[in-house]
């Protein structure tokens, strides 16, 4: 479908975007201060952004995502063209890096839940995990290309180059998705008693509207479990891959390169196994494969901290830690593809924004302090010691949920339209 694609193109641009800026800011941050305040201005960002999810969830109810997106994105060009130009005054300090990182993390705090509402807006039910895993692909693709893409500016032209750079994207983004159709299809559009949805009554405050949704997940039992499994994840997963890999990089003296490498093939290795489920269609042990991809992504980041003991040279150490990205991207494709398939079939359609504004809270809630922890724990002892400490996590993570039946055989029925009053389809 032509809206779906120019959606798909439009994303791709607007996170490619994202990675290079993600790149340029951990880069600048280990080559202008200590590893301490590297965590601090990662969580600089990280705290508006997850603080903000879930309002940012209301806001996507109330609006739809389309128009959440374009704003996000607009923002997101007119902060990068901001600091780019201070940035190429040569005035980089710890606290304006800080001050970028805030300035974006508001923005994504609003720009996350209308990403992720968005397949509910392209097609029926039983189309959605297609798209979802067409959105892995250009999600793990915009990682594959833009990080190195950021390593490749930082390298033969600076920081301010990187962030013009973002701009532009941000700005194309802008143009492709104001052309992209986007509305809840004809069967959805009213809720089960043919009333329409809470999104369409303006008499209730935002903070009403927030309560009802949380009452709403509340009363979803595996919707809770799946979100707590994605907050304890996240905070074994996102400190160590994001703030972890350039300080490694830096301490093993593996270069800059070494970012691109990983992060370019975590984003490989997800977009092929989500391009796997688009091909696939359903997964029958939807459960299971997802636990699956979750192991896969622990046995990765245990294995990058294990790397600097092998004494490799520089010449072998980068590939085989782009190796361990790849390998880290396959599980976390079918890991958190199928995750997310699942909370979308179950969100009624006035309230998806807010299931989605919680499934991305429980993503990020935990990144403020894994960030800090990262740059602190490295300070004190190495840099490997946070991905020993992380993988570890997230193994104890998928132990106890393959212990657990209601995960282990989780079910997810792309064909059939779920009911919106019970876990019914969601099925052990």
């Amino acid at each position: 479908m032509p809206h779906v694609l120019r959606w798909l193109i439009g994303l791709a641009t607007s996170l490619i975007g994202n990675h290079i800026y993600l790149v340029t800011l951990a880069w600048v941050a280990v080559q202008t201060t200590t590893p301490v305040n590297v965590g601090l201005i990662l969580v600089a960002g990280a705290i508006p952004q997850a603080a903000l999810l879930l309002i940012g969830g209301v806001f996507v109810d109330r609006i739809g995502p389309k128009p959440t997106i374009i704003a996000s994105d607009v923002m997101r060009t007119l902060i990068m063209i901001v600091f780019a130009i201070v940035v190429a005054g040569g005035h980089v300090s710890p606290l304006l890096l800080g001050v970028l990182a805030v300035m974006f993390g508001l923005v994504d705090g609003f720009f996350l839940p209308a990403v992720n509402t968005a397949p509910r807006y392209l097609v029926p039910r039983h189309s959605i995990t297609r798209v979802v895993a067409a959105k892995t692909i250009v999600a793990r693709g915009a990682e594959f290309a833009g990080a190195p893409l950021g390593s490749w500016l930082l390298v033969v032209a600076s920081a301010a180059v990187a962030f013009w750079v973002n701009a532009w994207l941000f700005a194309v983004s802008v143009v492709l998705l104001a052309m992209t159709r986007m509305a809840i299809p004809d069967e959805e559009a009213q809720g089960p008693d043919g009333a329409e949805p809470t999104s369409k009554q303006p008499a209730l405050s935002v903070w009403a509207d927030l309560k009802a949704g949380i009452r709403l997940i509340r009363g979803y039992r595996t919707l809770t479990t799946l979100l707590i499994m994605v907050f304890v994840v996240e905070a074994g997963f996102s400190g160590p891959m994001i703030a972890g890999v350039p300080l490694l990089a830096n301490e093993t003296g593996w270069g800059v390169r070494t970012i691109g490498w990983v992060l370019g093939g975590f984003g490989l290795g997800a977009a092929a196994a989500a391009g796997f489920l688009l091909w696939r269609k359903n997964v029958r042990h939807t459960g299971f494969v997802a636990l699956s991809g979750l192991t896969a992504m622990g046995l990765s980041v245990v294995g990058l901290g294990l790397l600097p003991a092998l004494g490799l040279p520089v010449s072998a150490a980068f590939p085989a830690a782009g190796v361990l990205g790849l390998s880290s991207g396959v599980g976390a494709g079918f890991y958190g593809t199928l995750v997310t398939s699942a909370v979308l079939q179950l969100a009624p359609a006035g309230q998806i924004g807010r299931v989605m504004g919680a499934l991305s809270f429980s993503s990020l809630a935990a990144v403020p302090i894994t960030y800090a922890l990262t740059g602190l724990v490295t300070n004190v002892s190495n840099a490997q010691v946070p991905f020993l400490i992380g993988g570890v996590l997230m193994l104890l993570v998928a132990a106890v949920a393959f212990a657990n039946p209601q995960l282990r055989h989780l079910r997810v029925n792309a064909t059939t339209p779920a009911k919106e009053t019970s876990d019914q389809n969601l099925t052990g």
